[in-house]
């Protein structure tokens, strides 16, 4: 069984979300959530009388992603028969798959005890390179949250060098010696360095779904320009809701896929 955890905190992410998995998984699965109900970011808020029956489990309640993670496998723990060898992906409310992965990363598991989406803002951190998993999509067996303390390191805030928080994801790869197989960017049409990015061609995560777009290229831009970076931000959102309304659209999502991949003219 492979179980999937994911947080939401908008109600905009859940059906895109879900319609994505029902189309490209193709094993079986379920998938938990924690609802953020009753917390405003930005405009709208997650009702979670509304979406809880879109999951086959929901808690309420909101707080920071890695608190969030820890809450939702501690249910699972507590209410399904896990098994050492089934899987756990974590899952950003802005990400999913946008071509069949259950073959591939059942392949990877064989290899890697770990699969994650590569964050791409540390390729320039080159001595040496600093390859570190990203949160918004991470698989492994569920023997690591049963028998190898992994629950601990999702749940904690460790901040790394670059002020990322996951750092202890970091820390419990390296103590045990495993490599993790990494997804990297590979959009050949880049609306933004980091914003709206394609993984191993697998797998999308529009970045900054749920909160105001400002983020560090976003900060380094405003450093070496003198821009304003709220100035920069709302040119962030512009873009993102351009991408969104076609990313939401059943019709049209495959084509936006595409055209970030380098598939697709706009002129066709």
């Amino acid at each position: 069984m492979l179980y999937i955890l994911t947080v939401h905190f908008k109600d905009k992410w859940i059906d895109i979300q879900k319609r994505q998995l029902e189309r490209f998984i193709s094993e079986p699965y379920k998938v938990y959530t924690r609802l953020g109900d009753g917390v405003k970011q930005g405009t709208t808020t997650v009702n979670y009388e509304k979406n809880k029956h879109k999951f086959d489990g929901a808690i309420p309640g909101a707080g920071h992603v890695s608190e969030s993670f820890g809450k939702i496998i501690d249910y699972i723990t507590k209410n399904e028969e896990i098994k050492s060898t089934d899987k756990i992906l974590l899952l950003d409310s802005d990400a999913f798959p946008i071509v069949s992965i259950s073959d591939f990363m059942n392949e990877k598991l064989k290899e890697y005890p770990f699969i994650a989406v590569q964050e791409p803002m540390h390729e320039w951190d080159r001595n040496p390179l600093y390859i570190i998993p990203h949160y918004c999509f991470m698989m492994f067996k569920a023997k690591h949250i049963l028998e190898d303390n992994l629950t601990d390191c999702l749940r904690e805030i460790i901040v790394d060098k670059n002020s990322n928080w996951w750092y202890g994801i970091v820390q419990w790869l390296t103590e045990r010696g495993y490599d993790y197989y990494p997804l990297t960017r590979s959009n050949k049409e880049d609306l933004h360095e980091l914003y709206y990015g394609i993984y191993n061609d697998m797998v999308y995560h529009h970045w900054a779904g749920s909160r105001n777009m400002i983020t560090r290229p976003d900060r380094m831009r405003a450093q070496h320009s003198g821009e304003d970076v709220e100035d920069i931000a709302k040119e962030n959102h512009e873009v993102s809701n351009q991408v969104f309304e076609r990313v939401s659209s059943e019709t049209d999502i495959d084509n936006m896929m595409a055209y970030l991949k380098g598939e697709y003219e706009e002129n066709n």
